[in-house]
């Protein structure tokens, strides 16, 4: 499980910045939508127009939050999966390999 980068929560909005070994640093800003159906993602994630992923409210078995985010691009082989957890003050984006 590696980091992408740190995000700060203002009101319903997360804002910051992920970065790779091949990309980065990039602003991203997970804003939330109205969902169209129970499966419907709870969020988008822009970088700045374009729409590069989605992410769905989630709870651990204590109660904890945290958004299940997928991230895609033309550029990456297949879409990537993450987490984006509470880290104190900020969230933290942790990604995995499917």
């Amino acid at each position: 499980m590696g980091t992408l980068g740190k995000l700060k929560k203002t009101g319903v909005t997360y804002k910051g910045l992920i970065e790779g070994i091949t990309f980065g640093p990039v602003p991203v800003v997970i804003s939330p939508i109205a969902k169209a159906n129970p499966e419907a993602p709870d969020y988008r994630v822009y970088r700045g127009q374009s729409e590069v992923g989605a992410a769905w409210k989630k709870r651990t078995q204590e109660g904890n939050r945290y958004l299940i985010v997928t991230l895609d691009d033309p550029a990456f082989p297949a879409s990537i999966k993450c987490r984006l957890v509470p880290d104190g003050e900020e969230h933290t984006l942790y990604w995995t390999r499917p």
